[in-house]
């Protein structure tokens, strides 16, 4: 039987992550590099008959002054490889950059060779920085699934990563002094979170400067007193800390056991049969309060409750929660797992609470 995680995210109080982390500043950006190398000085783990490899090699050679009689060139020690890496924003020349290289020919391991000095270009072609250095192969365990079988070495050895591997030749420039107004882009478009953010910033400079254009973005005006002075405007504002909202949403991974819900997510009034499992969310009880009743397993319960004389079948199997602000989906997860119920069983009804529309939530499975 897998033992189910679950984590809920509670809201007591207000959660206030800082603008730096849920929003961006448009124009400073990333941006895309990429080239074409070799990588040399395998140990015979290299293309095999590679025409391309073979003219790379042929061109290197030639560049560096070595005379090549002969086209062909056994390649077994060099591999074909796309490098990447990714550019921040601010980045100034001689900064350096970690790269990854793929083998786009036959190699059947990049581990340990030497990538030859490649240009990176952008998506303009032109050539921002220059990378070479040792590849090194990630290697990782993969470890059994819930069952805790199977096991063994999990290893991609045609792809790799150069730390520090490219050194920065071109800026992107962008002067933000020039700018005349700032643009904040939210990370998880919301229209809620963007009002909260425009209000935030105009709490913060006592004043009419933040507006919140759409669900995605928020336009800050210069203060007159920092208008000069740009750069200490957005140090102010960034710091900000700010409730971003989302979506209610729930995520079951099904092989480590581990259901994440949040705050939002609600149950409407329902009742579920699921073999011997039913679960029935009562709109209101009694006693005014709503609840969640879980009725568990007969045959699982009864050996439970057969030591204690005097238990009725009816409340050896039953088991109600009762909460002040309705029904949510804790209360259905932990009624759940109190009977006892399988990872199958949680699934199905997650799933069944989704499709009658009665889990308000998205649903995600992993």
């Amino acid at each position: 039987m897998t033992k189910w995680i679950w984590v809920l995210c509670l809201g007591v109080t207000a959660f206030g992550a800082r603008l730096k982390d849920i929003a961006m500043l448009k124009g400073a950006r990333n941006n895309q590099l990429f080239g074409y190398g070799l990588v040399i000085g395998l140990p015979g783990t290299g293309d095999k008959a590679n025409e391309l490899t073979e003219s790379s090699m042929g061109l290197i050679l030639k560049g560096l002054g070595v005379d090549v009689k002969s086209q062909k060139m056994d390649t077994k020690n060099a591999a074909a490889v796309v490098v990447t890496a990714t550019l921040p924003p601010f980045s100034k020349v001689g900064q350096q950059l970690d790269i990854q290289l793929a083998s786009i020919g036959t190699a059947s391991s990049l581990d340990n060779g030497t990538l030859m000095m490649t240009a990176l270009k952008g998506p303009d072609g032109k050539i921002y920085a220059m990378a070479q250095g040792k590849v090194m192969v990630m290697k990782r365990e993969a470890k059994g699934g819930g069952g805790g079988a199977g096991g063994g070495a999990s290893v991609n050895l045609v792809s790799g990563t150069i730390s520090g591997g490219a050194l920065l030749e071109k800026e992107i420039g962008w002067d933000v002094s020039q700018e005349k107004q700032l643009k904040y882009v939210i990370n998880n478009p919301d229209f809620t979170t963007a009002v909260r953010i425009a209000k935030k910033i105009n709490d913060e400079l006592g004043g009419k400067y933040a507006v919140a254009n759409d669900a995605s973005t928020v336009d800050v005006m210069y203060p007159y007193s920092l208008e000069s002075n740009p750069i200490e405007l957005i140090a102010q504002i960034e710091s900000l800390e700010v409730e971003a909202d989302r979506r209610a949403k729930v995520i079951i991974n099904s092989k480590t056991g581990t259901v994440v819900l949040g705050e939002q997510v609600r149950i409407s009034p329902v009742a579920i049969a699921h073999g011997n499992l039913k679960l029935e969310i009562k709109n209101q009880g009694a006693d005014g309060n709503r609840g969640v009743a879980a009725v568990g397993q007969p045959n699982a319960q009864a050996g439970a409750a057969g030591a204690g004389a005097g238990a009725g079948e009816g409340e050896a199997a039953k088991k109600v929660m009762l909460v002040k602000p309705g029904p949510s989906i804790s209360e259905v997860v932990s009624a759940i797992n109190d009977t006892g119920a399988s990872a199958d069983d949680l699934i199905a009804i997650l799933q069944a609470l989704k499709s009658s529309g009665s889990l308000q939530a998205d649903l995600e499975m992993q």
